[in-house]
């Protein structure tokens, strides 16, 4: 990922406002352009959707396509991360025409794994069959969608991907509102398919045009699932710990409020909750542009200090210069993301009058700003952390973040609605000091694990 800052910091050195904005709607498209256009799409057409249809189909409609987003983040999230190491080899290794061949190979598996998720899913849905149909071809897209942002976080024509999601978007809201009408919720969700359909082969496009490719299908990544199969856990855990206080307060009697079947939503969590989301675009954008790049500089360095065989005394300065780096990025994301919250918590009695929504949501929501704060902070560290290939480390604390999001989140409804958000906050914040604890070790002994654990390659030139 830190290619995508270098590009973006071209984009931001020119030094003007109009620059500055377009660097970081960049940087914030690549690192959260499924969130937020899932967010903002569900809400405008579920709003311009009100007047044509009950409101019982538009909360159908809602809670599906959550759960579609829900569950195919963790049903993808080992391809993901086995996608993401097997290309960035191939770039290590400046073989470019891998990249589109493996992603092809990928999206067949995805297709294939997604589309049998999908028909057992609905099994359980118990809606029309056109309904039906077009959600499980919206749980397939949306597996594909995810494979292709990793292939483009390698991209160079960043505004193609923000056009892209805009017209997606757009699509989306505009077919939805046209087709409920005479289609009801059919209408809806098919509306709503047709948009994220038109996105993901807008990207696939820029995929196959961006990269020069073999004209063939590889499968060489498949290895990759056993050699580092500990990436595929890492990631399944950690967005099992990103979903599972959702679906704990869906599936609670004392939270849940049944739509429709199996499907549940919790309207005194779910809103406060996704809103608070929003919160940490900024710092996410900012740690594509600035943070990871910068923090790159000094790790590259630090590694070939070593494989040109530098003294000891220069290495050891490497590595206190990764630890300074990071004190200080690290520390202008908490003023940057610490601001925010603050606004944030400064706004919500606003925010919540403007949505004429309960005391208890406004209570939640707060609680949730801050915890979002936190994973944001978890969500650096961790990708730090595999950067030094702590695999292990990372594993541990996806675990930790995924078992204590669910376990506190039962206990605070155990508590009762004023300790609602809390378990959210908890889990992320013992995470948070978990992760840091470990990494703080393993940064002073680092000339160690790196001599220890890493495989340090030196190709002889031959004469």
């Amino acid at each position: 990922m830190a290619g995508i800052g270098f590009r973006l910091e071209k984009i931001l050195s020119k030094n003007s406002y109009t620059n500055l904005l377009e660097g970081y709607a960049y940087a914030a498209m690549v690192s959260a352009g499924p969130l937020l256009c899932t967010i903002f799409s569900i809400a405008l057409l579920s709003w311009v959707a009100n007047d044509r249809v009950s409101s019982l189909d538009v909360m159908i409609f809602r809670t599906l396509v959550v759960y579609i987003y829900g569950v195919s983040l963790v049903t993808s999230s080992p391809a993901q991360m086995i996608i993401t190491r097997y290309m960035a080899d191939k770039i290590f290794l400046k073989d470019y025409k891998a990249l589109v061949p493996s992603f092809v190979g990928m999206t067949i598996l995805s297709m294939i794994l997604h589309a049998i998720i999908g028909f057992v899913g609905i099994l359980y849905l118990d809606l029309d069959f056109g309904t039906e149909i077009m959600a499980i071809v919206l749980f397939v897209n949306i597996g594909i969608l995810w494979i292709a942002m990793i292939v483009l976080s390698a991209a160079k024509e960043f505004h193609r991907l923000f056009i892209s999601f805009l017209i997606g978007a757009s699509i989306s809201v505009l077919a939805g509102r046209f087709l409920c009408s005479d289609y009801g919720l059919m209408g809806l969700i098919s509306g709503f398919t047709m948009g994220q359909v038109v996105l993901v082969i807008l990207l696939v496009l820029q995929i196959f045009t961006e990269f020069d490719y073999r004209m063939r299908v590889e499968w060489y990544f498949i290895s990759y699932f056993k050699r580092f199969a500990s990436l595929a856990f890492i990631a399944t855990f950690y967005n099992i710990g990103v979903w599972g206080d959702k679906f704990v307060f869906w599936f609670t009697p004392e939270t849940n409020e049944k739509v429709h079947n199996f499907l549940h939503a919790s309207y005194v969590y779910d809103t406060p909750v996704f809103l608070a989301y929003l919160f940490i675009v900024p710092s996410l954008a900012m740690f594509t542009v600035r943070i990871e790049t910068s923090f790159y500089i000094h790790y590259q360095k630090y590694f070939l200090s070593i494989l040109n065989k530098h003294p000891y005394f220069a290495i050891e300065e490497r590595r206190k210069n990764i630890i300074k780096d990071l004190q200080l990025s690290l520390g202008r994301l908490l003023v940057l993301q610490g601001t925010i919250t603050m606004v944030g918590l400064g706004l919500s009695p606003v925010i919540y009058d403007y949505l004429s929504m309960s005391a208890v949501n406004l209570g939640v929501f707060q609680i949730a700003i801050l915890a979002t704060f936190l994973q944001a902070l978890l969500q650096t560290l961790l990708i730090i952390i595999l950067y030094f290939d702590f695999r292990t480390d990372a594993l541990i604390m996806s675990i930790i973040f995924a078992v204590t999001n669910i376990v506190f989140a039962r206990l605070s409804i155990y508590l009762g609605f004023s300790w609602y958000g809390y378990g959210y906050f908890g889990s992320c914040l013992i995470s948070l000091l978990m992760g840091f604890v470990i990494f703080n070790y393993r940064i002073k002994h680092l000339l160690f694990y790196t001599f220890v654990n890493q495989k340090i390659i030196v190709h002889k030139q031959t004469s």
